[in-house]
């Protein structure tokens, strides 16, 4: 039923500006409202998605999962900074991501996957603000194989789904070729998709 309902609001979005492929069953993955952060990566290993290995991440890793972050500042509050200040604020918090030790309360995971002859990454966070709560988040770096979006500026507005009161997903169509000329360094990402979801925890 979830997977029929995410296909039906994927298929309300307007195509002129944003085509999004290969992803209804990732984003019904990361609303499963799992206890356990593995079974959330189990059920997004079904969908081609693989756990980056544990340690320092690839520069091709890192540049890729910087723009959900950076897409995330470049369309709220910047703060007045340009944006290869961000993206080089972000490489660092990215990278620090990989190191990052689980504690109860918080764990984080880094995937992969190659789809056609692109590569896409991912980063899943699972969190209990309280110990009733538990939130899912999922922030995916997507190439024009998934995500095919169109804006004159670096990032569109990001457009919001939503598909239950407790469960969203955001899609943020990126100008990679403007990107690219600001930062000084290739953009292979097309744009961003965030999932969230929370759930009563289970005892």
């Amino acid at each position: 039923m979830m997977r029929v309902l995410t296909l039906s609001f994927l298929a309300a979005l307007p195509a002129s500006a944003l085509t999004l492929t290969e992803m209804s069953a990732s984003i019904e993955a990361c609303h499963l409202p799992h206890s356990n952060i593995d079974d959330t990566i189990g059920a997004l290993a079904h969908q081609g998605w693989i756990q980056a290995p544990e340690g320092d991440l690839t520069p091709e890793i890192i540049e890729m999962l910087i723009w959900p972050q950076v897409a995330f500042y470049a369309t709220g509050d910047t703060g007045g900074e340009q944006t290869r200040a961000i993206v080089d604020l972000q490489r660092k918090t990215v990278a620090g991501f990989a190191k990052k030790k689980d504690i109860p309360q918080s764990k984080t995971r880094i995937l992969t996957r190659q789809i056609g002859a692109d590569t896409e990454a991912a980063l899943v966070f699972w969190l209990q603000p309280d110990p009733t709560q538990t939130n899912i988040i999922c922030r995916f770096a997507l190439s024009p194989h998934s995500l095919i979006g169109h804006t004159a500026s670096d990032f569109a507005a990001p457009q919001v789904v939503e598909t239950s009161p407790t469960q969203r997903f955001a899609i943020t169509p990126m100008n990679a070729a403007s990107l690219s000329a600001k930062i000084g360094a290739p953009v292979t990402v097309s744009g961003t998709l965030e999932t969230q979801t929370s759930f009563p925890s289970q005892e």
